[in-house]
């Protein structure tokens, strides 16, 4: 199962996402839509999910660690 990690110490502005230790993504808090958003490094696309930090980082950890190869 991948390890997915949140680094908040910069929560206010962005939180960086690691998988198993390597930079996934960016989260950042679109203002307009009133929900976070992950920028993938591999893609040039956000996706939006939750207003709220908690339940957006469940979503994606469920996502990562469900996601087949």
């Amino acid at each position: 199962m991948k390890k997915v990690e949140f680094d908040e110490s910069n929560a206010q502005e962005s939180v960086v996402v690691f998988v198993d230790g390597d930079k996934y993504g960016v989260l950042t808090y679109d203002y307009d839509q009133g929900v976070w958003v992950l920028w993938p490094d591999q893609i040039d696309d956000g996706v939006s999910y939750f207003d709220s930090l908690k339940d957006t980082e469940e979503a994606i950890t469920r996502e990562i660690q469900n996601f087949k190869d």
